[in-house]
């Protein structure tokens, strides 16, 4: 059916594209004159600083061609919408507009959310490229080219940070990701629905807890002077065990904790893609003799592979990200500076305790750029490797 609209919209397009060539150039155009606008303004305020500083010898300028391409987007749309000449290839978005604007109504909260809180705090990024002075502000600071970028990789902790970062990583996706899958395939092999449904609960209520809350459990369960568990076996005549302070059994109770309050909630995306499995090839498949192992391996693996390797795909782009939540709760004075220093904790340290926000704002981004890299390398492989990928 779609094909056959294409091909009909493909005969009746007028011969002359010169207007939507136009239009389409005009867009570019405009968008070029706001960046442009934008990143003149930036550069000059960076390079001139807050001592003389002139709007109007330096900032008119930029200003005026980003004002003027906004203005040149704004007429481009409305002739767009309005000329005669564009009315083919106008009016079906001006149909779909109509026909869907409750629905684009609806989105439009999400969309301003998501630009106020997500898209215009990028304009921070800049701090890793210049010498933030909180008198002068983020615009008139002055640039200083990828100096915090030497400074970080010069320091002696950088290595440690970043191979603890890596390794808690690559270990915790090893380790934790298999869970959820393997948890769902055994919850879907639950016959009784009200024994399965109680189970999911169960294993979903540790997500809602804050690892605040997680640590104060652990800390009541195993505190070498008031733990439960130290106390008992204490009255056993048991020596007590220093699992929160130990760097050495930092790393396990890191990948224990993060089992048990997310494995949970992590197969719900795992059990909504089972729900999707055609039942007569189960059905079929026991005809043929095939028991529950069998008919999971060769059936239900294979049905939710896609869900399995989107899901890869997007931890592997979070290798660099080590959960935040977690390390900073679970982390004390025993461990802060050694096993439980990752960048996140390293960026908070700097930007938070020692206010070196420049410093921490180019080791973020230092981070982002490296997950960002690992998630487009870790689709290309799995795509490679089994036919599908995220995009």
């Amino acid at each position: 059916m779609q094909t056959t609209i294409q091909k009909a919209r493909k005969i009746l397009e007028p011969e002359n594209k010169t207007p939507i060539m136009i239009f389409r150039a005009l867009l570019i155009l405009a968008g070029l004159m706001i960046a442009g606008g934008g990143i003149w303004y930036l550069a000059i305020t960076g390079i001139i600083g807050n001592k003389k500083w002139d709007f109007q010898l330096y900032g008119l300028k930029p200003a005026l061609l980003a004002a003027a391409g906004g203005a040149l987007l704004l007429g481009d749309l409305i002739c767009f919408f309005t000329l005669p000449s564009l009315k083919f290839w106008s009016t079906p978005i001006k149909r779909d507009l109509f026909k869907d604007r409750y629905r684009y109504l609806l989105i439009l909260p999400g969309l301003i959310v998501v630009f106020v809180f997500s898209y215009m705090p990028m304009y921070g990024i800049v701090l890793a490229f210049k010498n933030y002075k909180i008198k002068s502000g983020i615009i008139f600071s002055q640039w200083v080219d990828m100096f915090h970028f030497e400074r970080f990789f010069k320091t002696p902790v950088a290595g440690d940070v970043i191979g603890n970062t890596l390794f808690i990583g690559v270990t915790q996706l090893l380790i934790t990701f298999p869970v959820p899958i393997i948890l769902a395939l055994l919850m879907n092999e639950l016959r009784s629905v009200t024994y399965r449904r109680t189970v999911q609960t169960v294993v979903y209520l540790p997500h809602f807890i804050s690892w605040v809350i997680m640590y104060s459990l652990m800390y009541s369960l195993f505190s070498i002077t008031s733990g439960l568990v130290n106390k008992m076996l204490i009255s056993m005549g048991y020596n007590t065990v220093n699992i929160l302070s130990d760097p050495s059994k930092f790393y396990g109770m890191l990948y224990v904790s993060s089992i048990w309050k997310e494995a949970g909630w992590g197969t719900i995306i795992y059990m909504a893609a089972i729900a999707g499995v055609d039942q007569e090839m189960y059905e079929a498949a026991y005809l043929d003799g095939a028991n529950c192992f069998q008919q999971c391996l060769h059936i239900t693996l294979p049905s939710i592979a896609f869900s399995i390797t989107t899901m890869l795909i997007l931890n592997v782009g979070s290798i660099m990200g080590a959960n935040f939540d977690q390390i900073m709760n679970l982390r004390n004075a025993a461990t802060s500076s050694t096993v439980a220093q990752v960048i996140d904790t390293y960026v908070y340290d700097m930007g938070v305790g020692k206010g070196q926000y420049d410093l921490s704002t180019a080791i973020g981004l230092f981070q982002q750029v490296v997950n960002c890299v690992l998630l487009f390398v870790s689709n290309f492989v799995v795509k490679k490797m089994s036919g599908e990928g995220f995009f």
